[in-house]
C-alpha cells in the first residue's frame, strides 16, 4: 500500500467504504448480460453473430462478447473511469473480462491460435485532449491484452468529430460515423491477424463499431473480428 493511500484512502464510489474504489459487497451488484446476436440482438450461443446477419451485405462483425448487464450502477462505473479518471477500475472490469472470455468455448479456442491482436477504439484528438485528457479504451484494451498475453495494436484514428450517438436515430447514427476512422500509418500486421479484438466501452446499437469492422473487412476480409463491450444500453 502506498503512503498516499493511508493518507488519503480510496473510498467504494457507491457505498463510500474505503480502501477500494469499489468495495466486495458493491462488486455484486453488477449482473452477467444475456447471450445475444450483436447486430439483431436476438439470442445467439456464445454471443455469435446469427445466420441471418452474417449474410447481410451492411453487417461485418463476427462475435461480441458483453461481461455485464447495463444498470446504474454499471453506468456510474463507466462514468467514474471516462471523466474523473478512475483507472483502478479498470483492473477489476478486465479481470471480469477475461473470466468470460475463458467461459466462452468460441474465443477461448480462438486464444490458443498464432496472430490474436487486441485494439481499442480510437477518440477524435479534440475529446481526447481537450476533454477527457485520456482514451479509455486503450485502457481497456491494453489491459486486456496484458492478461491474455496478447499484442497490442493501435492502428486506427478517428479523422472526424462526431456528435454523440445516443441522441440519433438509426439513419443519423450511419451517416455521423460515414467516413470518421481512417488506418494510420502502421497497419501491415492485419495481413497476418486471423482474430482481432476489439475494446469498447458501452454500445446501444453498435453502429460504431460496425463502421470499424466494415473498414477493416473491406481490406482484410479473411479476419475474424471480436467485438468486446462492457455493457449494452436499449436503443
Amino acid at each position: 500500500m502506498k503512503i498516499l493511500d493511508l493518507i488519503f484512502p480510496k473510498q467504494c464510489i457507491n457505498c463510500w467504504k474505503i480502501w477500494e474504489y469499489l468495495c466486495k459487497d458493491c462488486k455484486k451488484q453488477l449482473k452477467p448480460h444475456r447471450e445475444m446476436c450483436s447486430s439483431c440482438h436476438k439470442y445467439s450461443n456464445n454471443y455469435e453473430t446469427c445466420l441471418d446477419c452474417k449474410t447481410a451485405k451492411e453487417f461485418f462483425l463476427d462475435w461480441i462478447l458483453i461481461p455485464f448487464s447495463y444498470t446504474w450502477f454499471l453506468k456510474k462505473i463507466i462514468l467514474k473511469l471516462k471523466y474523473y479518471h478512475k483507472k483502478d477500475l479498470v483492473d477489476f472490469l478486465i479481470d471480469r473480462v477475461v473470466i468470460a472470455i475463458y467461459a466462452n468455448n468460441k474465443l477461448n479456442n480462438k486464444l490458443v491460435q498464432w496472430n490474436v491482436v487486441v485494439s481499442g477504439i480510437p477518440s477524435h484528438w479534440h475529446r481526447r485532449y481537450f476533454v477527457k485528457w485520456y482514451n479509455q479504451y486503450y485502457l481497456l484494451a491494453k489491459n486486456l491484452s496484458k492478461k491474455l498475453w496478447l499484442e497490442y495494436k493501435q492502428f486506427l484514428k478517428k479523422t472526424k468529430k462526431t456528435k454523440s450517438q445516443a441522441s440519433l436515430d438509426r439513419a443519423w447514427r450511419l451517416q455521423n460515423l460515414k467516413n470518421a476512422f481512417a488506418f494510420k500509418w502502421d497497419f501491415s500486421f492485419l495481413e497476418k491477424t486471423k482474430t482481432l479484438i476489439l475494446v469498447d466501452d458501452i454500445t446501444t446499437t453498435g453502429a460504431t463499431m460496425n463502421e470499424i469492422a466494415k473498414l477493416i473487412k473491406h481490406k482484410y476480409p479473411k479476419i475474424s473480428i471480436w467485438w468486446v463491450v462492457l455493457g449494452r444500453k436499449d436503443s
